[in-house]
């Protein structure tokens, strides 16, 4: 990173950043509590009588304190801190954890479902990795020299798609007779 200037970002960029690591984050729940399902034979829901839809509440909670706490480290970077938020990370993380494990117990979840389920630990792992990746990339927005990646066809001086040079149009089938 440099030490000289940094380059200003707007609250859309910012926004934009939350929800796409929010959409990181969904989708490495999914996968993370797939393969433990697959690995364990086991539901994150398995006390009798808990509709499933309680898990799927339970992690909008959890977005939710993600989204802010998010935003509250985006805010902290911006105002010079250019080191990693391992407070943020940490307190991410465990309150995904406490949102999963007091939120399941309040609706009637057992204790093998929430405290020492394997699923509440993912979750609170994904919440500090998608925490740390939204960090990196706004950091390196704010604070690099680096210009925004490009597709090799978008950079000036190169040919672009095979048939960028030519007079063929791609969109066009091949002529009939």
């Amino acid at each position: 990173m440099s030490t000289g200037s940094r380059r200003g970002v707007t609250r859309g960029y910012v926004w934009g950043l939350i929800c796409a690591t929010l959409v990181i984050a969904v989708a490495l729940v999914v996968a993370s509590w797939g393969l433990i399902t697959l690995f364990t034979d086991r539901l994150p829901v398995q006390t009798p009588g808990v509709p499933m839809t309680v898990a799927s509440i339970l992690i909008i909670v959890a977005l939710g304190l993600l989204a802010w706490g998010l935003w509250l480290q985006a805010l902290e970077l911006l105002r010079g801190l250019r080191t990693p938020p391992w407070a943020h990370t940490l307190t991410l993380a465990g309150g995904a954890y406490l949102v999963w494990s007091l939120g399941g117990l309040l609706a009637g979840l057992s204790v093998d479902d929430t405290w020492v389920s394997p699923f509440a630990l993912t979750l609170a792992l994904v919440w500090a990795v998608a925490s740390l990746l939204c960090w990196a990339v706004l950091a390196r927005r704010v604070y690099s020299d680096r210009p925004t990646p490009q597709w090799p066809w978008e950079r000036r001086g190169e040919p672009g798609p095979d048939w960028a040079g030519t007079d063929d149009d791609p969109w066009r089938g091949p002529e009939r007779d």
